[in-house]
């Protein structure tokens, strides 16, 4: 090797070693973050994927806590359901005392009726979070406000809430309409049914404590069906929910490979570019005992 091309060669040397110090310092950065890079310049062109990814968690999370949040009205709901079920029931026995004469103060039949309807009437008045539950769109009154409006036909006369139902959106996707409100027929049957039994006990009309029994059976068949809708609605959309979390897990995975370092291959380029860097030192210390003259020839 020439005197010239030492020197050649030593500015090529610190040229690398340069080089490699940046890179070397880079990766330390990366290492002690834990992310590539703190801009999106250096992304290396991923920019779009990562702000893709993470449009999709947000996304996703915004659900989840939408989903929480109608799960928990739904099974509100479904405990209110629950509380009516019962009711039904005792409606349905203490029918079936008036006409097996158990009972035989017929006021005593009619108050108690009375208290069992005021009872279904606050359940349907449930409320969650100041929204009530089962007056359908209207969410802000009182759905059932006065059981005295209620006949012994089988109509909605006792229903001040909407005719329309809630729709949710539970995925980007999906939607859900709310399962049940205070007009359901389930509701109507039992109320007429309460009415017709007051009316019957009055006048001790066996044929008509009948009727109210089979009016208040079919309400209860409707009322079981009514339930199952909030609870299958609640199956599915907490599946959906389950699936959202499931996805943004994913997500956050993916995204986490783009911006945050793989330790282990940091940690072992930084060993490369250090043995690098020793090699460079030793061939500058090798050429730094070279004279001014030395290049010159």
């Amino acid at each position: 090797m020439t005197r010239v091309g030492s020197l050649a060669l030593y500015n090529s040397t610190m040229k690398d070693v340069a080089g490699t110090q940046q890179k070397l310092a880079k990766l330390q950065q990366q290492i002690s973050s834990g992310l590539k890079a703190d801009t999106f310049e250096g992304l290396n062109g991923q920019v779009e994927q990562y702000t893709l990814l993470q449009a999709k968690i947000r996304t996703s999370e915004r659900f989840t806590e939408t989903n929480s949040v109608n799960i928990a009205r739904l099974k509100t709901a479904d405990q209110a359901m629950g509380q009516m079920v019962d009711i039904a029931d005792s409606m349905e026995n203490l029918i079936t005392q008036g006409r097996s004469g158990g009972i035989a103060d017929s006021a005593s039949l009619i108050q108690q009726m009375k208290n069992l309807l005021a009872q279904m009437t606050d359940e349907l008045n449930i409320n969650f979070e100041g929204r009530y539950l089962f007056g359908g769109t209207n969410t802000n009154t009182a759905p059932v406000p006065d059981i005295t409006t209620s006949s012994i036909l089988e109509n909605d006369s006792y229903y001040a809430g909407s005719n329309d139902n809630l729709v949710y959106q539970y995925d980007e996707r999906s939607t859900f309409t709310w399962p049940v409100r205070g007009d359901d027929p389930a509701f109507q049957k039992i109320f007429a049914a309460a009415n017709q039994a007051i009316a019957a006990f009055d006048t001790k009309n066996d044929s008509g404590m009948a009727d109210a029994l089979d009016l208040m059976q079919a309400g209860q068949t409707a009322l079981n069906s009514a339930r199952s809708q909030v609870n299958n609605t609640i199956i599915n959309v907490q599946a959906a929910s389950d699936r959202l979390d499931t996805l943004g897990l994913y997500w956050k995975g993916v995204s986490e490979e783009v911006v945050k370092t793989d330790l282990v291959s940091a940690t072992t380029e930084v060993s490369n570019h250090e043995a690098i860097l020793q090699a460079a030192f030793a061939v500058f210390s090798r050429l730094s005992q070279l004279r001014l003259s030395d290049y010159l020839k």
